[in-house]
């Protein structure tokens, strides 16, 4: 099992995201993934995550998108995360998206990309921490912010 902390880094953590709308908050999160060295191929990353189209779900303040893709075109996970303060608009919640987390998984894990999906809208679904990664400025404080909790799950 691969920790949260060993694939987000605070590095591909954006805390002002200024897309209006879930499309461009994905993209806009997903390109902080350009030119990771565990992607080894961009282009097939990026539409592998695109395609998918991710839903939006609530987490009943607000509504976080959670956009996977597995691939072979990366070598192992890789994962970004964005905040918009404003919120962005979804076809598929009522309530504003606040958080985006984008992730890429080579497709040989079978059940790790599942876990991990799972565990983020887990740990969103917690409205002490959903307020802490709402409200914190500091990019290693949110990736420690979920780590800590993914301990706790």
């Amino acid at each position: 099992m691969i920790p949260i902390s060993e694939i987000l880094t605070p590095v591909h953590v954006n805390l002002a995201l200024a897309a209006t709308d879930q499309v461009g908050g994905v993209d806009e999160v997903l390109s902080k993934l350009n030119g990771d060295p565990r992607i080894l191929d961009w282009d097939a990353l990026k539409q592998s995550i695109t395609e998918r189209n991710a839903p939006a779900i609530s987490c009943g303040a607000c509504g976080i998108c959670i956009a996977h893709g597995r691939t072979n075109a990366v070598q192992s996970l890789v994962m970004a995360a964005g905040r918009s303060t404003a919120g962005l608009t979804s076809s598929h919640v009522k309530e504003p998206v606040r958080l985006v987390f984008v992730a890429g998984i080579p497709a040989a894990f079978h059940s790790e990309y599942l876990r991990i999906v799972g565990a983020i809208a887990r740990l969103c679904s917690d409205k002490a921490l959903l307020g802490k990664l709402l409200s914190t400025q500091d990019p290693e404080k949110f990736v420690g912010l979920l780590s800590s909790g993914e301990t706790k799950l």
